[in-house]
């Protein structure tokens, strides 16, 4: 248990349950978990080599950027300094990623569609193109350490009380507390009218702070969602959640 720049209480060392695609009962488990908890990781969605195919098309995608990012290259970290999108928050949404080969390999994987289908129980499907998430290993260079703490949701609490949207991710790397990744707060979903009021109202991302009475006086626990190469991650967009940096860092020294 750890506690991030607010001081809330993180779950960082609980594995996660897994579920896999690849039987329906288990599936469904997965979903009602996902109704429940407000997050659920399907596991069986990306085989090993497709994730390495997947690898080099971001790492083609980073190594042709123009100038002044075009010096990154995967092999050597002492390039890495110069990164695009929010760097901050290890998010990667500019120069056209959201359009890429990279970003249009993983949403035009079977499994992953599959699953949004089963999800909604329909196959006419919206999809937002945006990006990626990226976090450069801190353990070379101590600037490049993401923050945490940025609680928020990504649905309007007063324009869209109901469920509409749900996010996802497909992890390319085994993802635990050594590396950071997902943190959410479970079944915060259900509390979702209690948000109502902050914000615009134009907008569905929304910051909640860490003294909003929904976080019990700093009694409700986050948990850093671990998950394998290959799973795919979803969560109901208003679920309170953000990402964390790794809280256990494995040195490469």
């Amino acid at each position: 248990m750890i506690l991030d720049k607010n001081g809330l209480r993180i779950d960082d060392t609980s594995v996660s349950t897994r579920f896999s695609v690849r039987d329906q009962t288990t599936f469904n488990e997965g979903v009602e978990h996902l109704n429940q908890y407000g997050y659920a990781v399907f596991s069986d969605v990306m085989e090993l080599d497709k994730v390495e195919e997947n690898k080099n098309l971001l790492w083609q995608f980073l190594e042709t950027l123009p100038p002044p990012f075009n010096r990154i290259r995967r092999d050597r970290p002492s390039t890495w300094n110069h990164w695009p999108g929010i760097r901050s928050h290890g998010v990667t949404n500019t120069y056209g990623l959201g359009q890429s080969a990279f970003m249009w390999n993983i949403r035009s994987n079977r499994e992953v569609k599959r699953v949004y289908e089963r999800l909604w129980n329909r196959s006419d499907l919206l999809v937002s193109f945006e990006g990626c998430g990226i976090f450069r290993d801190w353990s070379y260079n101590q600037t490049w350490k993401t923050e945490s703490g940025w609680n928020h949701i990504d649905q309007n609490p007063d324009s869209k009380p109901n469920r509409c949207c749900v996010q996802g991710f497909v992890s390319l790397t085994d993802q635990s507390e050594s590396t950071g990744g997902l943190i959410v707060f479970p079944r915060s979903h259900l509390r979702f009218s209690e948000l109502r009021g902050l914000g615009s109202k134009a907008r569905d991302f929304v910051i909640v702070p860490s003294t909003h009475p929904i976080f019990d006086e700093g009694r409700a626990i986050g948990k850093l969602v671990h998950c394998h190469a290959g799973d795919f991650v979803l969560w109901d967009s208003r679920l309170i959640h953000c990402n964390s940096p790794a809280t256990a860092l494995k040195s490469n020294c």
